[in-house]
């Protein structure tokens, strides 16, 4: 099994475990939880990956833009399947952009994100979520300096750790093309996550 279909396996197999122990025992959701569900909005600042291109200034210096990097902004909602529970589903799409410090370029790479995840709160309002990230069309675009480069639709692992509304969440996924070899798209990041009704104390 290679590292991607052992990454996406992996997700769904915390998707499955990650109910049942929010089913375990009593007394382990938060107090106050807020609504059952609602809408979140999402934004991600991401870091890593291979190197895609690199851009050279007149001061002699330069700079790499990554499959992995990027600010991500999402949308999507939150729902508990078991009212008294502290497992949670969330759904998410989004889009991730990053470019670089060229005034007279926009080379950059984008893409569409589809996230599907599950998360277990505690009282003190830590959690940890893990799911399934799915990145559609990516493409790094040359801005004429270079042909455009256009990735197949991409399926990978996020999984992340939390307090409240900021978590640290890293996604393992890769970027292939009939051309080129895979390209390694994976990253860390901060995650910052507004969930509308929710009290910022669960």
């Amino acid at each position: 099994m290679n590292k991607q279909a052992w990454s996406c396996s992996a997700g769904l197999a915390l998707l499955a475990w990650l109910p049942l122990a929010a089913s375990a025992g009593p007394g382990t959701a938060p107090v106050n939880q807020g609504p059952r569900g609602g809408f979140l909005a999402q934004v991600d600042l991401d870091f890593g990956g291979d190197d895609l291109a690199t851009v050279y200034f007149e001061d002699d210096d330069s700079q790499d833009i990554t499959a992995g990097q990027g600010v991500a902004l999402s949308v999507g909602g939150y729902f508990r399947p078991i009212e008294s529970s502290a497992f949670e589903i969330e759904a998410s799409v989004g889009y991730k952009y990053a470019t670089t410090a060229a005034d007279n370029a926009d080379i950059n790479v984008s893409r569409t994100l589809l996230q599907l995840e599950a998360l277990y709160r505690w009282p003190n309002g830590f959690y940890v979520g893990a799911g399934l990230m799915e990145h559609f069309g990516p493409e790094l675009n040359g801005d004429g300096f270079f042909e455009d480069i256009k990735f197949d639709d991409a399926t990978g692992f996020n999984a992340e750790i939390g307090w409240r509304w900021i978590s640290l969440h890293y996604t393992n996924i890769s970027y292939s093309h009939e051309f080129f070899e895979d390209v390694d798209a994976s990253h860390v990041g901060i995650r910052f996550t507004y969930r509308f009704g929710q009290p910022w104390t669960n």
